[in-house]
């Protein structure tokens, strides 16, 4: 019998594509997490775990399939937590990190403090409105817009068909336009 460490080793070729995944997905992971979740520090745990499970199931995943089965895995550790965060008396909920601002440039010091206030609260505003949206519409949301996932993975995330992806989205894009309409100026 192998010793534990060596019963699993994947081939190099797979490591290859392990490792591109890897640097290909790992921001886009967190950041879908650190918005289902509202926290960065937890997102990043889910990544890691992510990843984790990808590393342990690596031969049994297509290279080509690592993307939408990664968000799926990410997906249900974010509803995990979820879950438990409901019985969980929350502290310090209302303190806001700054540092966790995806909207907001990189090269902040080059603005106007107008400039650089007016964007924090543009961001805010679209955070909150993404948090407003209905769970089922925010997951569409978030994978198709906000990362950019064709439905066909955004369905294999979420479990569903296309179509419901599409009317999800659907519904969605409309609660987001009539929740951040008072950022748009007429």
């Amino acid at each position: 019998m192998a010793p534990p460490n060596q019963a699993h080793q994947p081939d190099p070729v797979t490591m290859v594509a392990y490792h591109r995944a890897l640097a290909e997905h790992a921001d886009g992971l967190k950041s879908y997490a650190a918005r289902m979740l509202g926290d960065a520090i937890a997102a990043e745990d889910v990544a890691q775990d992510a990843f984790l499970a990808l590393y342990r199931h690596v031969n049994q995943v297509p290279p080509g399939a690592y993307r939408p089965w990664l968000f799926r895995v990410a997906h249900n550790l974010c509803l995990d937590q979820l879950r438990r965060r409901k019985f969980r008396l929350s502290l310090f909920r209302d303190l806001q990190k700054d540092d966790d601002q995806p909207f907001v440039p990189g090269d902040t010091q080059s603005q106007r403090p107008d400039q650089v206030l007016e964007t924090r609260e543009a961001n805010a505003a679209i955070d909150d409105a993404i948090q407003q949206l209905p769970a089922k519409f925010r997951d569409a949301f978030l994978l198709c817009e906000v990362e950019g996932m064709s439905y066909e993975d955004a369905s294999a995330v979420l479990g569903c068909p296309v179509k419901t992806v599409s009317t999800r989205l659907f519904r969605a894009r409309q609660r987001f336009k009539s929740l951040v309409s008072r950022l748009i100026k007429v």
